[in-house]
């Protein structure tokens, strides 16, 4: 019997994916992680539910790393959660929790999870799950102010809050969520969606197979956002008091739909097989497109109006 894991990171604009893996189970886990917890203690972090298990053991590790560019890659199904705080070193906590039908099988299991750092290498050492126990995991990483991190995770979220610094977040099977964070930030997901909100510095993001939700500020620090979505939808809501450009396109058939008073000084043009909407003049530092999939530009906290 395959194993459904169900990875959700609980913030606004949600971004969530169910994939089914090869690893056998006596039935389905589900793993939530809650990224507007106010602490940093995994029982609020972290919480795995499954019927067919009647124990839950659960424990934690940290550890101090110096300042140097990070790859981090989190377990298979696992989360990684990062923000900025004011210490000269990264600080790095693995969450793990495991349910199974005997609590000495799942205690001797949680054990066998560990972190692992070499170098600028940091990772999570587990065994295989089966159909005896099940694992879960997220790591917590608390970043200099202007680190460089990279960060991967395989049917797992990533998120970057109130991060400062450059970053690369990767997702196969999926989410990314980027929110008051600014620097050079990249997100690349697949099978998986990408939101961005409030942010600043200078982004770039593709999607594919996935959607796009941008909630812009009211005026853009630094140098932009470039947004790709591809087999997605892309909405986009942007404040009253909006003061920079923005572009979104979208493909010949795409249908748009502009919601409030953003929608009186927007500019429509449908040309070579496109269709584009534009809002400030000039070059436009906001820019976001999708193939194969609908476009909707609200304002925030708005209601609906056809375009």
């Amino acid at each position: 019997m395959k194993k459904l894991i169900v990875v959700l990171i609980v913030v606004p604009f949600a971004v969530w994916i169910a994939q089914a893996t090869d690893h056998k189970s006596a039935g389905e886990s589900n793993l939530t992680t809650n990224g507007d917890a106010s602490n940093d203690d995994c029982a609020d972090r972290l919480h795995m539910y499954n019927d067919d298990f009647r124990s839950y053991v659960r424990d934690e590790e940290s550890q101090r790393v110096p300042n140097q560019p990070l790859t981090i890659t989190a377990e298979h199904n696992g989360g990684i959660e990062v923000s900025t705080w004011d210490q000269p070193e990264f600080s790095i906590k693995l969450c793990k929790q495991v349910a199974s039908n005997d609590e000495a099988e799942g205690l001797r299991v949680l054990g066998e999870v560990k972190l692992a750092v070499n170098g600028g290498k940091v990772s999570i050492s587990a065994p295989q799950s089966d159909e005896y126990h099940s694992l879960g995991t997220l790591l917590l990483v608390k970043a200099p102010r202007n680190a460089t991190v990279s960060l991967s995770v395989h049917n797992g979220g990533v998120s970057l809050k109130h991060f400062i610094g450059t970053a690369e977040a990767h997702a196969q099977n999926g989410g990314i969520s980027f929110q008051q964070s600014s620097g050079k930030l990249t997100a690349e997901a697949q099978n998986g969606g990408v939101s961005i909100k409030d942010c600043g510095g200078e982004i770039d993001a593709n999607v594919q197979n996935g959607g796009l939700s941008i909630s812009l500020p009211e005026h853009w620090e630094g140098k932009g956002l470039e947004a790709r979505a591809h087999n997605g939808g892309l909405m986009v809501a942007v404040p009253k008091n909006f003061s920079g450009g923005l572009e979104v396109v979208g493909s010949e058939h795409t249908p748009i739909v502009c919601k409030d008073s953003i929608c009186d000084d927007a500019q429509r043009t449908w040309d070579s097989g496109h269709k584009m909407f534009r809002l400030g003049g000039g070059n436009p530092q906001i820019r976001a497109t999708t193939e194969n999939g609908g476009i909707v530009i609200k304002e925030r906290n708005g209601s609906r109006s056809e375009m």
